[in-house]
């Protein structure tokens, strides 16, 4: 059994036991990180078990993967206040009219990330945003005026361009930027319009 193949299903169900065991207070944050990188790199049963051997079971978590499942999980997967975005090597883009709730997770190493926040349906004054885009690039563009608030990890021949505003404004809407980018490019920045005078350096 530990060395037969776990399915999506399976890899997102010890993700939310190791988010509930975050929110209990069980793990810390840096850990769920590891956790849940870990968790979507499995590939068999004996890669998940170690990631929840050392929590409980209960109400709300599970000591181990389920059964195998016969569905798939799409590249997109929603609930009330969750949103997640994953691939791998390829591109990830929302722009437009979307919906965006209360946190977004996204993972797409190796790839191309883009989310564009102008005209999306914000369902919370706070979104909080955790990326993993390693090894490839990311670009986040927010709505002008939003500020946020960036602690992602780049320290691995990463750069990371910020070119928003910081400081909270309780009528503007704040992102929460958390996750790595090892190896590639990050960007968060608004969109403001094109002018000659910016182009050239000579807008003040």
């Amino acid at each position: 059994m530990s060395r037969m193949r776990v399915s999506d299903a399976e890899r997102d169900q010890v993700a939310e036991v190791l988010r509930e065991a975050a929110a209990q207070g069980r793990i810390t944050l840096d850990e769920l990180d590891e956790r849940l990188d870990a968790t979507y790199a499995a590939k068999t049963y004996a890669d998940l078990e170690p990631l929840t051997a050392d929590l409980p079971s209960g109400p709300g978590t599970s000591a181990g993967p389920v059964s195998p499942a016969v569905e798939t999980r799409p590249p997109e997967r929603r609930s009330d206040d969750v949103l997640v975005l994953r691939a791998q090597g390829s591109t990830l883009v929302r722009r437009g009219e979307w919906r965006v709730p209360h946190r977004l997770e996204v993972h797409n190493q190796y790839g191309s990330v883009r989310l564009d926040f102008r005209e999306a349906h914000i369902l919370d004054p706070v979104v909080e945003i955790h990326i993993n885009a390693s090894w490839g690039s990311g670009d986040l563009i927010l709505p002008e005026k939003a500020t946020a608030e960036v602690d992602v990890d780049t320290s691995w021949f990463a750069v990371l361009r910020e070119d928003v505003d910081s400081i909270r404004q309780t009528t503007r809407t704040h992102f929460v930027i958390t996750g790595t980018c090892h190896g590639g490019s990050l960007s968060i920045r608004y969109r403001r319009p094109f002018s000659w005078k910016g182009f050239l350096g000579l807008d003040g």
